[in-house]
């Protein structure tokens, strides 16, 4: 799970799961399938769901975010 949260993620509907393909609708229409393993646990068709696009360098900070997190709750 990231924590790093962009300004601004992609808003998708869920517009189908067929067995291995699950395809996602974008607000201008355009669509991409993809396997439903990527989803979150309980995702159904209909659903809203948010795309947050990571940059090597972002997921990094993520990471490090996530562990200073951890050690904080560890440590207070």
């Amino acid at each position: 799970m990231s924590i790093y949260i962009q300004d601004k993620p992609l808003k998708v509907r869920v517009a189908s799961i067929s067995g291995a393909r699950v395809k996602l609708v974008f607000s201008d229409s355009q669509s991409v399938e993809i396997n439903p393993k990527f989803l979150p646990k309980g995702t159904k068709s209909g659903m809203t769901l948010y795309l947050n696009l990571l940059s090597e360098q972002d997921l990094g900070k993520s990471k490090e975010e996530l562990a200073k997190a951890v050690l904080d709750e560890i440590l207070n």
